[in-house]
């Protein structure tokens, strides 16, 4: 009897193990369902989780005191403390001489280890766009404005701490994602994935390229201050001295002056006549027909008054 329920007992712990067995091998293949996607579902299930993922990702190279760093560009700043400003200068000088002053100015670019972008220059002035390191921006303003005469001077400056730390994280971001695409495209399994792969990563990395265009030029703009000089010789001289004015000019501007005076004027009592008298007719129509000799109103008025 004994070994009859032992012979049951025995049955019944191998059933419940098959059981458990059974149910966890179950759950065991459903776990690992998922982990059997291809490239294409995995890169397609990325790009749909990578707008919210890749920023913090990104922002996690700040650290926690806020110091970003890339190694592929060796940028190393603080986000929280350094600002990144533009400046950008005019001065406006008269002088004696406009080489002379030319000469001055691009001694002086080149002590600042800066350079010229443009420059217009005609027979009483001259005009030129200097681009100074923006640690000696503000000397390279004080010794421009002693070249000569100063009329005018001004300063401006604009803060793109914002924008510049915002281009930097997305274009962070981009390179994340393109490293991304390029190890899917070396796990492809077809050619179709191969093409949609390499479509994604033209797109990204012709995106890569414009931004990084915009941080090139915005670097630029940040670490070169650009500086207008305008130089300009005193009334009536040009680089020799002083100019007798052209009496035939003047004589022949005052006549063009007169003429222009009587024609206006013509133009006006023309105006004055054509559009002024009908105005004044009827004017004297509606006296006529209200007050004077019709009176209209004045009859109404004496009707009223009886």
């Amino acid at each position: 009897m004994k070994k009859i329920i032992l012979k049951r007992n025995a049955f019944f712990v191998f059933l419940v193990t098959a059981s458990l067995s059974f149910f966890s091998c179950g759950k065991s293949k459903k776990i690992e369902m998922p982990m059997a996607m291809n490239s294409k579902q995995i890169m397609m299930k990325d790009e749909a989780v990578f707008a919210e993922t890749a920023t913090e990702e990104a922002a996690a190279d700040f650290g926690a005191g806020g110091n970003f760093h890339d190694e592929n560009s060796g940028y190393e700043a603080n986000s929280t403390q350094e600002r990144k400003l533009v400046f950008t200068g005019d001065i406006h000088l008269e002088v004696a001489s406009l080489k002379d002053s030319k000469s001055s100015l691009e001694m002086l670019v080149k002590k600042f280890g800066g350079y010229i972008s443009n420059s217009y220059e005609s027979s009483n002035s001259s005009s030129f766009t200097i681009n100074i390191p923006s640690k000696d921006f503000f000397n390279a303003m004080n010794e421009g404005g002693a070249i000569g005469k100063l009329k005018s001077k001004n300063v401006n400056s604009a803060d793109v701490t914002n924008q510049f730390y915002d281009l930097d994280t997305r274009l962070s971001t981009r390179k994340v994602l393109l490293e991304r695409l390029q190890k899917y495209l070396k796990d492809a399994k077809s050619m179709k994935e191969m093409l949609e792969i390499e479509t994604k990563i033209n797109d990204v990395t012709s995106e890569l390229e414009r931004m990084q265009g915009q941080m090139n030029r915005l670097q630029n703009q940040i670490e070169y201050s650009q500086i207008f000089v305008t130089f300009s010789l005193p009334i009536n001289e040009n680089e020799h001295g002083f100019i007798m004015p052209d009496g035939n000019y003047a004589f022949r501007e005052f006549l063009r002056n007169t003429l222009n005076f009587f024609v206006n004027f013509f133009f006006v009592v023309l105006y004055i006549v054509i559009f002024g008298t009908p105005v004044v007719l009827f004017a004297l129509l509606l006296y006529w027909l209200l007050i004077g000799k019709v009176g209209i109103i004045r009859k109404l008025f004496n009707k009223i008054k009886k």
